[in-house]
This record gives structure tokens, sequence and C-alpha cells, in this order.
């Protein structure tokens, strides 16, 4: 049975306490949950190529997700430390703050779970 690795993520406004759980199943892949006040969302992650300088990850909606349409994000975890991305709707209307995968992302690679 693969390790199974937790962190809890930085304070925000609308989740003062979240965490994530993340259990790697191959290289640049794994099975990350994250764990908010109010919910639980479950995303199956490949890591991609990219040509900007970071890395890049798939996050598969696997439930729990807060846009319940969505059936994946794909989220950019920049090398300066400031111009990251994420295609949810989260990211979208924050105004430049990082989401919860953004900032899910991020731990992982602090960690080098990844």
């Amino acid at each position: 049975m693969p390790a199974t690795f937790t962190e809890l993520l930085p304070p925000t406004k609308s989740a003062p306490r979240s965490g994530l759980r993340w259990t790697p199943t191959g290289p640049g892949c794994g099975l990350l949950v994250i764990e908010r006040p109010r919910a639980v969302a479950t995303y199956a992650v490949a890591e991609f190529q990219t040509p900007w300088e970071g890395r890049a990850f798939h996050l598969v909606c696997l439930g729990g997700q807060s846009d319940a349409g969505a059936e994946s994000y794909d989220v950019f975890a920049a090398r300066n430390g400031q111009d990251h991305r994420c295609d949810c709707k989260g990211f979208s209307y924050g105004r430049g703050k990082p989401c919860k995968h953004v900032l899910a992302a991020l731990a992982l690679l602090a960690n080098e779970w990844v």
C-alpha cells in the first residue's frame, strides 16, 4: 500500500482551515484529496509538460469539487512564484489570489512529493 502524505494549506477567507492528503501512484501522478470545512474534493493528478517556466498538473475531478459540472482542471505552478494559474472558477473570480488547486500544487512541490 502506497504511503499517504498530509499537509495543512495556507488559510484563506473562505477556508481558514484546510489541508490535503497526497497518495503517489507513480512519477508525477497520484491521488489528491483537498479537505475544507464544508467539503472534501478528490482528484487524480498527472503532471504534464509545459513550455512555460514552471510545472503543470492535470487534475481529474473524482467527486466533491465545488463546481459540480467540472470534469478537470489544469494547474500551473510558476517558477517565479507569482504567475500561477488554474482554469477553475475560483481562480478566475479570485482576483489573482491562488485557488485551492494552486495551493495544493505548491504544497506538493514544496514538500518534494512530485
